[in-house]
């Protein structure tokens, strides 16, 4: 069940690079382009924001490939 838009913690481009652990744009980008990690949206002129429970379900969507492909 997914909560209001209102409800829902936006987070910017800084602090979705800040939990990946990624240093540089470009690389964010690239797996944007890639369709690696899915595209923000627009919150202003220049700015883009994701919400934090869909970048803490791509997270976790990682971790149960990883563990499926390790048998873990």
């Amino acid at each position: 069940m997914h909560m209001a838009p209102a409800e829902r913690k936006i987070l910017l481009k800084k602090e979705v690079k800040a939990i990946l652990r990624l240093k540089s744009d470009s690389a964010f980008q690239d797996m944007i382009n890639a369709g690696e990690f899915p595209k923000g949206f627009r919150i202003g002129l220049r700015r883009v924001g994701w919400f934090e429970d869909d970048v803490n379900t791509w997270l976790n969507q990682r971790i149960a490939e990883r563990d499926q492909m390790t048998g873990v």
